[in-house]
């Protein structure tokens, strides 16, 4: 019998264990300044600091420090709030010349649309570089909050896509300034 209760109590260990549909991703709050965002539990900020020579400004990099996560990162600036279409614009044709630059081949999959994305009105385009073997996606995301221009730029290994693409959306969503 005691045999029993014990196999009993191990199966359900086990098949507590195995059963990840009521846990919900571990996230982390990031909050300096005024601003505050989610991340996932892997995530850290790497730099937050004013963008060089503009007034008003403000630089974050975000990184996946989980264990093999590899090419994975996101970037926030906060500037001065100036036209969607034309930073969106920017955004691209920098990025496309630091990427040719170390030759890098860099493709826009998508239009830039409007998408709603937790309150948010964002303007977002989605890209694809590639190196030798090494794919990855990104999205280009700019909206206005608060007087603001804030882009977000995120890229992630094509094989950690799934996991990790959303990330830039899920910031944009808990994205909360005073």
């Amino acid at each position: 019998m005691k045999r029993f209760s014990y196999f009993v109590c191990a199966f359900m260990l086990l098949v507590s264990a195995c059963n990840p549909s009521d846990k919900k991703p571990q996230n982390i709050i990031y909050s300096k300044d005024g601003m505050s965002f989610s991340l996932p539990k892997y995530w850290k900020v790497k730099k937050d600091r004013p963008i060089d020579g503009v007034a008003n400004s403000r630089f974050i990099s975000v990184s996946n420090e989980e264990p093999f996560a590899k090419n994975t990162y996101l970037i926030i600036t906060r500037i001065d709030s100036v036209s969607l279409a034309k930073t969106l614009q920017n955004l691209i044709q920098q990025s496309r010349a630091s990427y040719i630059k170390r030759k890098v081949e860099f493709g826009m999959l998508n239009e830039p649309k409007v998408e709603k994305i937790g309150n948010h009105e964002v303007l977002k385009a989605n890209f694809e570089t590639r190196i030798i073997a090494n794919r990855n996606r990104g999205s280009f995301a700019v909206l206005h909050y608060k007087g603001k221009t804030y882009c977000f730029v995120s890229s992630v290994d094509i094989k950690d896509k799934k996991e990790n693409f959303s990330v830039a959306d899920s910031v944009i969503k808990s994205l909360s300034v005073k």
